[in-house]
């Protein structure tokens, strides 16, 4: 079958029955529970593993970025979920198996116990990535094939993904808002990071039960599709323009959001008070869950691109609000504010835009790839968000940043505000470029028309 060429016969994919309500909540606890654990863990373990375990900050940032190396397992993950066939589906049975290992892996995670500076280090990447090279990887890719596998209603899967990041938001909110101050109601230092990830792992692991207990698949290929080599499908997903648009933006997303672990250090030394960074997130988030609940209509009405690309422009005018006066809280939170508001639109129609990638990938070449499309962009997105964090890490290192010191040099000001000012700028105005030239908005009409047309013909067949 030819890689770069013009349609092929798809696969045909049943009909799809309207996604209800307490289904999309369903689906949404599953990212409620992921979210709960990963972002926190993505914003405060580099100020885990630097103050409280004791290891170095360069140190850090170099094993984090070495740790995206195994991020290679989410294409790989992809490709065994395009190959399940069990009664529960292809992504739902995964749920249901990682659940508890996914819980037990963020109460490993936040567990340094004392073995020496070498001990601490093997522990710490030993434990890092289990939790989000391997469990998160067997959790993540599933659950997100889940959602071209509910519905194929555009619309559907559009509301079906606000719900989604709305939960999954509300994850955040809670992680952000409880984190440090359970921490210190548990005593505070080791003992107290790790009850508080004892809670948090629980959760998640209830609420991954529920995602596969009230969520189903009903695209189910007619007939057996041969499934071709890795290397094949691979060269077909390069060849597809949407796709590789879509991969760059999410590598800048989640590179913004892997620079969110500067946040506790930027409000230590600038906003004299790393406690603030709970108000700050939960502040940002909740304007993200209400950009989220209003942009519905307003997506339907003007399509995902066009309103993406809008709130990515309020985002810059947020990121430029605290460039006024970084050391005033009231300028940095209306900023962090104006920000979440804007990123709303691209994170409530991020994942469906994936979804129409997939359907405009099995228009183009005639291979469905559900599982590889979402692994290549979680690889992107996990290494990115760990990038995010090596770069806080080298960043720190090159300011000289000195662990636990109430005064830092003028250099560790700089990378501090650079880490928080300067990079998520540019990385917000290459979201934007990117969403100017991405189209398949424009072309998805007729190309669903055709695609409806095919799978009838195959259904008839």
């Amino acid at each position: 079958m030819p890689i770069c060429s013009g349609p092929a016969k798809p696969i045909d994919i049943s009909a799809n029955d309207r996604v209800s309500l307490s289904e999309r909540v369903a689906y949404g606890s599953g990212n409620f529970a992921t979210q709960m654990v990963f972002n926190p863990a993505t914003a405060f373990m580099v100020y885990f593993y630097t103050d409280i375990a004791g290891i170095a900050a360069a140190t850090v940032g170099t094993m984090m970025l070495f740790s995206r190396l195994l991020d290679v397992l989410n294409p790989v993950m992809g490709m065994i979920v395009d190959r399940t066939n069990s009664r529960w589906g292809k992504g739902r049975p995964w749920l249901l198996g990682m659940a508890v290992p996914f819980g037990l892996s963020a109460m490993l995670l936040f567990t340094v116990p004392n073995l020496g500076s070498h001990g601490k280090l093997i522990y710490a990447f030993v434990t890092y990535n289990l939790a989000f090279a391997v469990i998160y990887t067997m959790i993540d890719n599933p659950y997100s094939v889940l959602l071209p596998l509910i519905t194929s209603d555009r619309h559907q899967r559009t509301m079906l993904n606000i719900t989604r990041m709305i939960l999954a938001n509300c994850g955040i909110i809670l992680s952000f808002a409880l984190t440090l101050p359970l921490v210190q109601y548990f005593g505070g230092g080791k003992k107290g990071w790790q009850l508080t990830f004892v809670g948090f792992g629980t959760l998640a692991t209830v609420l991954l039960l529920i995602c596969f207990t009230f969520t189903k698949e009903r695209i189910i290929p007619v007939g057996q599709q041969t499934r071709p080599p890795f290397i094949v499908c691979m060269k077909s997903l390069i060849c597809n323009k949407h796709w590789l648009l879509l991969m760059i933006l999410s590598m800048a997303k989640f590179i913004t959001l892997g620079l969110y672990q500067a946040n506790v250090y930027f409000c230590h030394y600038y906003l004299h008070n790393a406690e603030l960074v709970g108000t700050l997130m939960t502040m940002h988030i909740a304007a993200q869950v209400a950009g989220m609940i209003a942009v519905g209509p307003i997506i339907k009405k003007f399509g995902k691109r066009n309103t993406a690309l809008v709130g990515v422009g309020i985002a810059i005018v947020g990121q430029l609000v605290m460039y006024i006066a970084p050391t005033s809280y009231l300028f940095v939170a209306i900023g962090i504010v104006v920000k979440g508001l804007g990123v709303a639109p691209l994170f409530g129609t991020f994942f469906a835009m994936i979804a129409d990638v997939i359907d405009y990938e099995e228009w183009r070449s005639g291979f469905r790839l559900d599982g590889l499309t979402f692994g290549t962009m979680a690889f992107a997105m996990k290494s990115c968000a760990g990038l995010g964090g090596a770069i806080t890490g080298w960043v720190l290192g090159w300011g000289d940043y000195k662990a636990g010191a109430s005064i830092q040099s003028p250099a560790a000001m700089a990378a501090i505000k650079t880490l928080f000012l300067h990079i998520p700028l540019g990385l917000f105005v290459v979201m934007a470029i990117l969403l100017w030239i991405y189209s398949l908005d424009k072309e998805y009409k007729s190309i669903n028309a055709d695609l409806v047309l095919r799978r009838a013909t195959a259904q008839a067949n």
